[in-house]
């Protein structure tokens, strides 16, 4: 899945949603929300790429999922607002990998 917001801003899963093993966002001049509770993810480590070039990402998680968390902020940041998991659940064997980039943006992780 792909999805990129120029001057303007985008929402992702408010409804139930499969978005595939691989996620690219790229927001430049706007911003991108994706939310991760009603997805259906594939078994495994789902991996979303968020690029920020004076934009910001926001992507909320549900409480159980494991979430990591990478990648480089220039003059921006980058914040997890929930409590690291580094072990998949025994119930579920789905996970997120974020690669978030950042120049002059901003990401953040909630629940």
């Amino acid at each position: 899945m792909k999805t990129i917001s120029i001057f303007g801003g985008s929402k992702i899963g408010q409804r139930h949603w499969r978005p595939g093993r691989k996620v690219w966002s790229i927001a430049i001049f706007g911003g991108c929300d994706m939310d991760f509770r009603q997805a259906e993810l594939e078994e495994g480590v789902t991996k979303v790429v968020a690029i920020s070039i004076l934009g910001g990402h926001k992507v909320v998680v549900p409480q159980d999922m494991p979430v990591s968390l990478s990648g480089f902020s220039f003059l921006g940041g980058r914040e997890m607002k929930r409590s690291k998991a580094t072990e998949i659940a025994v119930t579920s064997a789905k996970a997120l990998h974020i690669n978030a980039i950042s120049i002059l943006g901003g990401f953040e992780v909630t629940e």
